[in-house]
């Protein structure tokens, strides 16, 4: 469906039940003078008569009431799209959270500013894009008492809130897993999700073990997943390190590189834990399986344990010593196609065993690593990264319940140029994309939000 950018503006002598659109607007849309259609924001609707003024820009003229019972907040460039006599403005998307702070400068804490660059990429489409939480739903009035980021005049941008219709569509970027079970989280998705048309994408967070069966027996991606067993008996570790040297214990529901475990056995001196703690990476050692799993977990049997796994350690390529993997940030584009937007190259923290910012790692670019490692197999690698995590996005997303936009896969290449899935991420983080190289990728990833929305919509 074509929609269109069109300048909306009030006129208090416009009748309350007219809409009045410029010549242009008439003849691309097949609209007749006095024709009934329905207009529409979000989930607001009335009745309109159309009217036609003699202007040949894309305007559209509405009055103050059609605004207000519309809850149209603001008007001025916006985009519209008119099929089967109904007018649509928006597409209104909803960027769901918690944590509002109460404060007008940052609304949301740290993450205002994550959400300010979402808005802004998207500014461009001029959708109705704003933030908001479970606690701004008004479910009497069927209203949102929303954050937008706006620019007041002059070049001065800053937050306002306005009160708005439910959306069309939800980017859900709860901030964790404990927030995620919050009842008013629960009840509000459920809520849209019975009671309005919208679209929800990205919604909850994964578990490793579900994604890891899904991936592993599916015959286009099973190659890419690293062996890995749920709660192992001391016997099934003891194979496992007998088959691959090095294996890592990892929280099932984990994120952020958090109680992961690596170990490793040497012939004499006994088996090795590495891990962090406290902002430190921690060494132990251990004469028997047993007296590690029983120093960090109190038995086999214990209930953490149950919901740890196990998994083959991968010899990885590095970068001065120091093993490296990959951040591949995907998006669905406005065609809803899988694009990878950025690959991060993750260097670890000395001592660390995982490659995250808050352990030490550190970004470098990623076709000097390859080019560096790989020589002029580096692009044939870049390649095979690119392909195996966009057929993986596309693998999962057939076998999931919901709508996926974006993705963060962490990968590893052996020196064999094996690429390997350690960890798929529906929330990923953005922090790849603080280094300079990536900066710009940054802000397609952020465009790619409205993108998509616009696409699920129906706006484009």
């Amino acid at each position: 469906m074509n929609s269109i950018i069109c300048q909306v503006k009030l006129y208090t002598r416009t009748p309350d039940k007219a809409i009045m659109l410029s010549q242009p607007l008439m003849k691309q849309w097949g609209c007749t003078d006095s024709q009934s259609i329905e207009v529409k924001a979000g989930n607001k609707s009335l009745i309109a008569r159309v009217v036609p003024v003699k202007t040949k820009d894309q305007k559209i003229i509405i009055s103050p009431a059609m605004a207000r019972q519309l809850n149209l907040p603001f008007v001025g460039k916006t985009r519209a799209t008119l099929k089967n006599k109904c007018l649509r403005f928006g597409p209104v998307i909803g960027i769901l959270t918690t944590g509002f702070t109460g404060n007008s400068t940052s609304p949301f804490g740290q993450r205002s500013l994550l959400f300010r660059s979402f808005i802004q990429a998207g500014e461009p489409e001029h959708p109705l894009i704003y933030v908001f939480t479970p606690e701004m739903v008004d479910w009497q009035s069927k209203t949102i008492m929303a954050w937008y980021y706006k620019n007041m005049g002059g070049n001065q941008f800053r937050w306002v809130k306005a009160k708005s219709p439910f959306p069309d569509v939800i980017y859900e970027r709860i901030p964790n897993r404990k927030a995620e079970q919050l009842a008013s989280v629960q009840s509000t998705v459920s809520r849209l999700k019975k009671n309005t048309p919208c679209y929800i994408f990205n919604q909850g967070f994964f578990n490793k073990w579900s994604i890891h069966q899904l991936l592993s027996n599916h015959p286009l991606t099973a190659s890419y997943i690293p062996e890995t067993d749920l709660s192992p008996t001391i016997a099934r570790l003891q194979q496992m390190l007998d088959q691959h040297q090095m294996i890592y214990l990892k929280p099932s529901g984990g994120s952020l590189g958090l109680g992961i475990y690596r170990i490793t056995q040497h012939p004499k001196e006994g088996y090795f834990c590495r891990f962090h703690n406290n902002e430190k990476n921690v060494l132990h050692r251990f004469y028997s399986l047993e007296k590690l799993i029983k120093h960090y977990f109190g038995s086999i049997q214990s209930e953490r344990f149950k919901k740890y796994l196990a998994q083959q350690g991968i010899r990885l390529i590095k970068h001065g010593g120091r093993p490296v993997d990959f951040r591949v940030h995907l998006h669905k584009d406005s065609q809803k196609e899988w694009r990878v937007v950025a690959i991060g190259s993750k260097a670890a923290g000395n001592g660390s065993i995982t490659t995250h910012i808050r352990t030490g790692g550190s970004i470098i670019p990623t076709d000097q690593l390859l080019k560096k490692v790989f020589k002029d197999d580096a692009t044939e690698v870049k390649e095979a990264i690119s392909h195996s995590s966009i057929l993986m996005a596309q693998v999962l997303e057939q076998q999931i319940d919901g709508l996926l936009g974006e993705l963060g896969l962490d990968i590893g290449v052996d020196h064999n140029k094996q690429v390997w899935l350690f960890e798929i991420n529906a929330k990923p983080g953005r922090h790849i994309f603080h280094h300079p190289s990536l900066r710009e990728a940054g802000r397609q990833s952020a465009k790619y939000i409205t993108d998509y929305s616009l696409s699920l919509a129906d706006f484009l």
